[in-house]
């Protein structure tokens, strides 16, 4: 797939993020199904025209908008502050954190998450690049994840198990209203089940 030149100048690189900011804001309103070229370049304040100056298409401006909400996913999901635990006695509290934000991020970007899911499974450039993605995020967890276990046999695994427990919670939590569930208990059998995978 051919991918434009990146903007070199400071004024264009900002109006592409601000055109990518844009088309999160409305996929957040209406999901990416719904929401038209024309509708990210009026929430960005530019002319259809501009928008189509730094991307191809709608599709070209969700992949970009799906690597920015990657390189971006801290502050999204409001964790940038969260602290990084120092100690292997500090981890749960820490992976209650995240997983609390987490699930307020799922709950908030449900429309899209959700057709995010099913364009992995349809759409072959979303599943690639989502793909490229959590194998970076795995290569950053598990140089993390070293400090804390005692064997960091098959570490990679345990990443991706621990991960997958964390994901699939926060899939029942997004999706609350049809189960009714505890989320505070959710959230401690969600911590427990990471933390038995991560001392295997």
């Amino acid at each position: 797939m051919e991918k434009k030149a990146k903007p070199v100048q400071a004024r264009s690189q900002k109006t592409r993020e601000n055109l990518l900011k844009a088309a999160l804001a409305m996929y957040e309103k209406k999901g990416y199904h719904n929401t038209k070229v024309d509708d990210i370049a009026a929430e960005a304040g530019v002319s259809t025209g501009i928008a189509y100056r730094y991307f191809r298409n709608k599709k070209d401006i969700l992949l970009a908008v799906i690597s920015y909400g990657a390189e971006h996913i801290g502050s999204l999901a409001d964790i940038d502050d969260a602290p990084i635990p120092e100690a292997a006695a500090d981890l749960r509290q820490y992976l209650e954190a995240i997983l609390k934000a987490f699930e307020a991020f799922h709950i908030r970007y449900r429309d899209i998450h959700e057709e995010l899911e099913g364009l992995q499974h349809t759409d072959e450039d979303v599943r690639r690049l989502y793909s490229e993605l959590i194998e970076d995020k795995i290569k950053d967890v598990t140089s993390r994840l070293a400090a804390f276990l005692h064997d960091d046999t098959n570490i990679r695994e345990k990443a991706y198990a621990a991960i997958g427990i964390m994901e699939q919670h926060c899939h029942m939590m997004m999706n609350n209203g049809l189960y009714g569930l505890n989320a505070g208990i959710m959230r401690e059998l969600a911590v427990n089940a990471v933390l038995c995978v991560l001392k295997e």
